[in-house]
Formats: C-alpha cells, sequence, structure tokens
C-alpha cells in the first residue's frame, strides 16, 4: 500500500527531476554504453510492422525512442518525460540524427495526458520503478495503449552493477548516507516482474532476461556511471568538503577489482512484455 502524503511525493518528484536534469548532460557518456544497447534490446523484442503508433514513457534522453524511430517508417514515437534537461538532451540527438518521426512532450508519467488510447504500444525503460505504486503507474501506460497494444518494460535484475554497488552503498554508510528504500526490487526478477503485470490484468505476458554487461576500462568509468546516473543524489547527500575524500576511497577499492580486461560491470537486464487484454 502506498502511504505517501501528496506533500511528500511531490517532494520526491522534485528531487528526481532535479536528479535527472543535472545528470542529462552526461547521461549518454560512453560508461553508460547499456542504455542505448537495451534500448536497441526493446525495439528488437517489440519487432513493429513499421505503422505503429508508440508511447515511450518516462524517455529520458530518448534511447528507446530513437532505437524504434528507424523501425517505424509510417509510424511516430511520442517521448514524454518530466526532466526539462534529459528532454533537451533527446531532442538535439534527434536533431542531429535527422529524425523526424519523434515528438519529445514534457509531462509526469503519473498524468499522462492522451486521450482515447492513440498508441499501438508503449514503451518504459528502467522507468517503473521510480513510480511509487508501480502497479498503478502501470495501469496508467496501459490506458494509453489500445485493447490488444503491447506494453513493454525493461527492470534491473537484482545483481545488477554487482559487486560494485554494494562497495559503493558500504562506503556510503561510512558517511552517514543510508541506502535508500529497495523498492525497484518488486521488478527485479522475473516472478516479480510477471506478478506486476498480472495485477495490472495483462495477458500474454514474456519475461526476457538479456546480459548486457562489459568491462570498463578504470575506476574513474564507473564513477561517470556513479555521476552520471541516479546515483548522483547519494553522493550529493555527503557534506561537500567530504565528497572527494568519499570519491578517492571508494575509487581505490573498485580499482582492486581491475583484471587484465578491465573492471566488470554486470548489467542484467529485464524485459517485460504484456498485451493489453480487449
Amino acid at each position: 500500500m502506498n502511504e505517501q502524503t501528496p506533500d511528500h511525493e511531490a517532494q520526491r518528484k522534485t528531487i528526481l527531476r532535479d536528479t535527472f536534469d543535472a545528470v542529462a548532460g552526461g547521461y549518454d557518456s560512453q560508461p553508460l554504453r547499456f542504455f542505448p544497447q537495451s534500448a536497441a534490446m526493446m525495439a528488437g523484442l517489440l519487432a513493429p510492422l513499421g505503422h505503429e503508433q508508440v508511447v515511450d514513457v518516462a524517455c529520458g534522453t530518448g534511447n528507446a525512442a530513437l532505437a524504434l524511430a528507424p523501425l517505424l517508417p509510417q509510424g511516430r514515437v511520442t517521448g514524454v518525460d518530466f526532466s526539462p534537461g534529459m528532454l533537451a538532451q533527446a531532442r538535439q540527438r534527434a536533431a542531429t540524427a535527422g529524425v523526424t518521426n519523434i515528438d519529445f512532450v514534457e509531462g509526469d508519467m503519473s498524468s499522462l495526458d492522451f486521450a482515447g488510447a492513440p498508441f499501438d504500444a508503449a514503451l518504459c525503460a528502467f522507468g517503473i520503478f521510480f513510480a511509487a505504486d508501480m502497479a498503478a503507474q502501470l495501469a496508467r501506460i496501459a490506458a494509453v495503449v489500445r485493447p490488444g497494444g503491447v506494453v513493454m518494460t525493461s527492470t534491473f535484475d537484482q545483481g545488477y552493477f554487482q559487486p560494485l554497488r554494494d562497495l559503493f552503498f558500504a562506503r556510503l554508510a561510512d558517511y552517514g548516507v543510508a541506502k535508500p528504500p529497495q523498492t525497484w526490487m518488486q521488478v527485479a526478477s522475473e516472478a516479480g516482474c510477471r506478478e506486476l503485470f498480472s495485477q495490472v490484468g495483462f495477458s500474454e505476458v514474456q519475461v526476457e532476461r538479456r546480459s548486457l554487461g562489459y568491462h570498463l576500462a578504470s575506476a574513474e568509468d564507473w564513477w561517470a556511471v556513479v555521476w552520471n546516473a541516479g546515483f548522483r543524489r547519494l553522493v550529493n547527500a555527503i557534506a561537500p568538503a567530504e565528497r572527494e575524500r568519499f570519491r578517492l576511497e571508494h575509487l581505490r577499492e573498485v580499482t582492486a577489482l581491475a583484471t587484465t580486461l578491465g573492471i566488470w560491470l554486470d548489467v542484467e537486464v529485464l524485459y517485460t512484455i504484456g498485451t493489453r487484454p480487449f
């Protein structure tokens, strides 16, 4: 049950929006290349016929939308995100690539304003776990998809970024920063993903697991992952005078994991696909 007050939820969203505005400029950096790789995987799994209208919910810098657009020569993608910074990056990327069948719209995924279920499919890449009530959010996404249409999410498996993630949280604890609630774990397993989609009444639910991990060249590349994604807000919870010491201590322990190939970044991703009932 979601017991958050409206004020608390508004504050939580403000923190998230500010975080993603702050990281937007580095979100597409090479150490975070699993994002576009995963987006290409989503587009392939969706396998559109080419005419569909698709919405990319919590689109960020447009990875999923940009991967899907070339597969829709007679169709169109609408990307929705509440971060102006992320949307600015998405629009610039689309313009640079010369992609014209994408619209990027600023909006909150908790209040999708599309009347009449106009979409044939919806994607939500690494976004559903930011919702305080994931089932309610998934239902809102389903509501803008026609009956018989498809909704797909991507989520991290529970072991993603290990052991780097555990080292990061342990070092944060040394600086008095508590690990945030791990609500994302609800969809960090195949069973959890199926359960979420079942709660919303989807039929023909499939869960596909893919390994997108790779070796980072150095501990500094791991820091780019930390600093240019959602972990930045946890680092910013450390007193400013202590952040550089934290960074150096953490990177020393990450460097100790290096092999001749580099530092392994484990990225196991779950793709859940469901058909909206008629």
